[in-house]
């Protein structure tokens, strides 16, 4: 088995630099993401805090103040074991621009010490390129370094470019299904007015096969694979003979943004059928493990479903 002291900042290609003029409370790292030269900073005082208070503004435009974190907040992240990382390129007229962060709570839950991975965001023009899932690979290091076991958050279940950076990328597991976690009211902008159905993620960081996921070693299954297995029908039942296959697939989506914006009805009607899927696969015992993104012509992508 990989210890987990073999995820560090420096083993999945972060390399340590200074943090730079006042700001001596802070680590630092530098990483090439998509041919931009990124400074990932471990910030923790006030003025440092500043900056990611606006930037989620930018990011998740349309939600409430309310529903954001404030930088006089954010200063205690640190004293939880967690951590507010912040991601910046060279600023066109010298400086740095923030472009990216990440906000990991730390506690313990029966005993188990984990970060609750609270937000994550990246500016439009900067998404695709895999910024996001460098800022989760550090995350992870950090969390490592500090004792923790896992990482959790949730996620939209019908965003599939999520989907495939939590199974796939990162090896990250789900197993359980929250409904209307924030109300419909809730950003309504960004979800038109959904109800706000949520996955509950768990990343184990002391896993062999995470490890492996984060440093290349380990592929997951391909989409093809993927495809090629049946669809889940939350009607059958494992009666002792005619049993649940050990892997199935379920639809998603490949885009529930533009079906929102293109046909509102169409959009519910995926949040149900979803939702009443895998609640019931869940209580089947199956666990989400991997993703296929939309391959033409069927337009739509698809969950990994495993049992265990």
């Amino acid at each position: 088995m990989l210890e987990p002291a073999v995820i560090t900042p420096e083993a999945l290609g972060f390399a340590s630099v200074d943090p730079g003029a006042g700001k001596s409370d802070a680590r630092a790292w530098r990483k090439n993401v998509g041919g931009r030269a990124v400074t990932f900073r471990r910030v923790r005082l006030l003025a440092d805090l500043e900056p990611i208070e606006t930037l989620q503004r930018a990011v998740f435009a349309g939600i409430a103040d309310r529903d954001l974190w404030a930088a006089g907040m954010l200063v205690t992240v640190a004293e939880t074991g967690g951590a507010v990382i912040s991601a910046a390129v060279a600023g066109q007229n010298g400086g740095e621009k923030i472009v990216g962060f990440a906000i990991g709570w730390g506690g313990f839950v029966s005993g188990r010490p984990r970060i609750l991975s609270d937000m994550l965001g990246v500016l439009p023009g900067f998404r695709g390129d895999g910024l996001g899932a460098e800022l989760k690979k550090l995350q992870a290091a950090l969390a490592v370094a500090g004792g923790f076991v896992e990482m959790v958050w949730t996620v939209d279940p019908l965003r599939a470019a999520n989907a495939r950076l939590n199974f796939d990328k990162l090896g990250a597991y789900a197993d359980r299904y929250e409904i209307d976690r924030y109300g419909a009211e809730f950003a309504a902008d960004l979800y038109g007015g959904l109800p706000t159905d949520r996955l509950h993620i768990t990343w184990p960081l002391t896993s062999p096969d995470v490890h492996g996921r984060l440093l290349s070693h380990v592929q997951p299954r391909s989409g093809a694979e993927v495809e090629a297995l049946s669809v889940f029908d939350p009607t059958r039942r494992d009666d002792g003979v005619n049993r649940q296959p050990p892997h199935v697939r379920t639809p998603l989506p490949a885009d529930i943004d533009q079906l929102v914006t293109a046909d509102p009805a169409a959009a519910l009607r995926w949040r149900l059928e979803l939702r009443e899927t895998l609640i019931a696969a869940f209580a089947q015992g199956y666990v989400i493990t991997g993703f296929a993104p939309s391959a033409a012509p069927a337009g739509y992508s698809s969950f990994l479903l495993t049992l265990p």
